[in-house]
């Protein structure tokens, strides 16, 4: 579906103007064996759905497909999908050995998303409600999101609250705290004895520090914990213990760390990983056959603007008893420019392993795809005006959200192979459900509010696609 095809066709035809049809000079209508014809597998379909156009023309040796959406193809009998609703004339121009043409066209319909592919939780006018997290409660198996809530017409203190989906995707919902300083984003440890450890982000341009905020089962606070010098981005669970990681200044300088915590989430050791010359951080890690990997960055952290410099993403290789034994830099990155900021560093981070081995690192809307001993392979940079988004991995593939309203699905090589424009811009996290794909997002929208007007504000909705980004019914993913 590459625009320049058209070109090609251009310059290639650019001689056979005069003999076309019943032009002057030309042959008869009636005597060119020529028919212009194609069948489609629907007219009317979803957004991101394939559609198998079928050409049943006669006479013709080249195909030039016009799909009405400012993509073309050459193929004979291509497959193709649309991001945007709306009704498309698809026309087809075919050409015969002696370069005469003959048209033909038909028009599809592509449904725009209905609110019956999404649930959209009550959020009253003039209020934000902002996904940050989203996952399953390993007590209940009940998918659960913190959601950051905002006043924008009484300009209240931002809070967070912890909702929990049923079968019914009714949310309950229980308040956590205020927030403190800026907040993108945050993660939930469900300890042994109970109770719930929430951590949350907390920058300012120059600040990099977190906030710990520890909940009994009835949620009743038990203890919070601020600070400005560490920040861990998140766990694995080891047996009953946890390994956290992320970055803690350690004589002024930002260090890797991991720290190791019990059941209970006590801290029992504490490992500063030296990584390169700079601060670093380590912003997400999985567990390998030989060890563990890390996907973080190394920076330079200033006292003056810009207070984040020289930002270089890389991976870190672990053994089994949490040893260094490799780092790699990701230098095929283009955010040295695009990290000004502790805000900056205050976001999602993923790393994936796919089936073939091939490592897939995502955060500040790069893609960096490797392969298991840390080569790459290829890379993408999303422009994005935000870091909330979602990475999942389908095993020999893997989907992200991007911040220009895309789910995007690639192959092991970091192929594009399908996009779909959905309703949001910002995904935590995509959970896999009974082989579908459920996410909690959220999207930008206009409130009419009394004696005010149109307000700016952040909804949050629920949507579920399949495998193949087509999107689904919320009821069956339960089914």
């Amino acid at each position: 579906m590459k625009k320049f095809y058209a070109i090609i066709f251009m310059c290639f035809f650019t001689l056979s103007c005069t003999t076309e049809n019943n032009g002057e000079g030309g042959i008869p209508e009636a005597e060119i064996d020529l028919t212009s014809c194609f069948t489609l597998s629907t007219d009317t379909l979803a957004i991101g759905e394939s559609l198998q156009i079928t050409n049943c023309s006669k006479g013709a040796v080249l195909y030039s497909y016009d799909f009405g959406n400012n993509e073309t193809s050459n193929q004979e009998s291509p497959v193709i999908s649309y991001q945007e609703g709306g009704s498309f004339t698809i026309t087809l121009v075919v050409y015969d050995d002696q370069k005469h043409s003959k048209t033909f066209s038909k028009t599809i319909f592509v449904e725009t998303p209905v609110e019956s592919y999404y649930l959209f939780p009550e959020i009253p006018l003039g209020n934000n409600g902002l996904p940050i997290e989203m996952g399953l409660n390993p007590h209940n198996g009940n998918i659960f999101y913190l959601e950051k809530t905002e006043d924008l017409v009484n300009l209240t203190v931002p809070k967070f609250y912890y909702k929990e989906l049923g079968i019914n995707l009714i949310p309950t919902s229980n308040y956590i705290t205020d927030q403190q300083f800026n907040t993108e984003n945050a993660y939930v440890n469900f300890l042994g004895n109970g109770n719930k450890n929430i951590h949350f982000s907390r920058t300012l341009p120059e600040l990099y520090g977190s906030r710990e905020i520890t909940m009994n089962s009835s949620w009743g606070l038990t203890s919070t914990l601020s600070s400005a010098t560490k920040y861990l981005y998140g766990y694995l669970k080891e047996d009953v213990n946890y390994i956290f990681y992320g970055t803690q200044k350690d004589n002024g300088v930002y260090k890797a760390v991991i720290e190791k915590r019990n059941a209970n989430g006590d801290a029992f050791d504490v490992q500063f990983k030296t990584i390169g010359s700079n601060n670093a951080m380590l912003a997400d890690m999985i567990k390998t056959n030989n060890g563990y990997v890390a996907f973080g960055a190394t920076f330079n952290k200033n006292i003056i603007l810009p207070f984040i410099s020289n930002y270089s993403p890389f991976l870190v290789f672990f053994d089994t008893n949490l040893a260094v034994t490799k780092t790699v830099d990701l230098s095929n990155s283009v955010l040295g420019g695009h990290i000004t900021e502790a805000n900056h560093l205050n976001g999602t981070y993923h790393l994936i392993q796919l089936s073939n081995g091939n490592l897939a690192a995502y955060g500040n809307g790069e893609l960096s795809i490797t392969s298991s001993d840390g080569s790459i392979i290829n890379s993408h940079y999303f422009n994005v005006d935000n870091n909330i988004q979602a990475m999942i991995s389908l095993g020999d593939s893997f989907v992200i959200s991007t911040g220009d309203g895309y789910l995007r699905k690639f192959d092991p090589t970091g192929a594009e192979i399908k996009k779909l424009k959905y309703k949001g811009s910002f995904i935590p996290e995509i959970l896999e459900i009974n082989n579908k794909l459920f996410f909690v997002a959220g999207y930008r929208t206009e409130d009419t509010i009394p004696n005010i007007g149109e307000l700016f504000v952040i909804k949050t909705f629920y949507g579920a696609v399949d495998k193949d980004l087509n999107l689904i019914n919320l009821e069956s993913i339960f089914n």
